[in-house]
């Protein structure tokens, strides 16, 4: 299935009954990352999963969006599909549209998986290699490669949307999530560092944090059964974490 929101169209699978789960992935996969998840969700609720603007069966945007305008499009989507007050689920670059949109709209709960959204700072050897780069870039020699795999492999917008995303520090909005947010990390991801989870359960307000023993950025695969059944009991109660 798919829903079009100006010239942007974004694919999506629903299955279930009851309340509204959203699904929305991280950078580079798609909306069938989610596969044993979406199968066991959809068992009690009504599910969908995203495949995020250029990714998956979803066509690449004409132009870079940031999260923010990101955000708006789902909040568009949401109206058009009837999703009110939703229970968002966001991994790593999804976390970051969660984050936004929980900070400006009315959401039941959230969770947030080894989410992404907080700047990281650079140390002097990324700086001085960023400025070398610039540097070389300017006098056009290009015998440096600058960047992780994503980067270097996406096309020319994709890359501009990575570095629009990279460089939105969203720690300032924390305080405005009033849901329940329940942050799920694990314990060796080196993606999105074990503190980037301290640092949002330290300032939203309603949250709690639960780390996944021996699994990296990826727990709800690495971990499943884990994952599963602290999910299952968030999603449960109405209770504050």
């Amino acid at each position: 299935m798919e829903v079009k929101i100006d010239n942007l169209i974004i694919n999506y699978d629903c299955d279930g009954e009851g309340e509204n789960i959203v699904l929305l992935h991280g950078w580079g996969a798609n909306k069938y990352t989610w596969n044993d998840l979406y199968s066991h969700l959809t068992k009690n609720y009504k599910v969908y999963r995203f495949d995020l603007p250029g990714f998956g069966e979803s066509p690449e945007p004409e132009k870079s969006l940031s999260i923010t305008e990101l955000t708006e499009i789902f909040h568009e989507v949401f109206m058009k599909l009837n999703i009110s007050s939703p229970i968002l689920l966001g991994h790593s670059y999804g976390g970051r549209i969660v984050i936004k949109y929980a900070s400006l709209y009315d959401v039941q709960k959230i969770i947030l998986v080894d989410s992404a959204g907080i700047k990281q700072k650079l140390n002097f050897k990324k700086k001085f290699k960023i400025k070398t780069y610039k540097l070389l870039k300017k006098l056009n020699i290009k015998w440096i490669k600058m960047g992780s795999k994503d980067y270097q492999s996406a096309t020319a917008v994709m890359r501009e949307m990575i570095v629009k995303a990279i460089n939105e520090d969203l720690s300032p909005i924390l305080k405005d999530i009033k849901s329940q947010t329940l942050i799920m990390w694990g314990e060796n991801d080196t993606v999105t560092p074990l503190k980037d989870a301290r640092t949002l359960n330290d300032n939203i307000k309603n949250s709690g944090l639960v780390i996944i023993e021996k699994a990296g950025h990826f727990p709800y695969i690495e971990n499943k059964r884990f994952f599963t059944i602290v999910l299952d009991s968030f999603l449960s109660t109405d209770i504050n974490v």
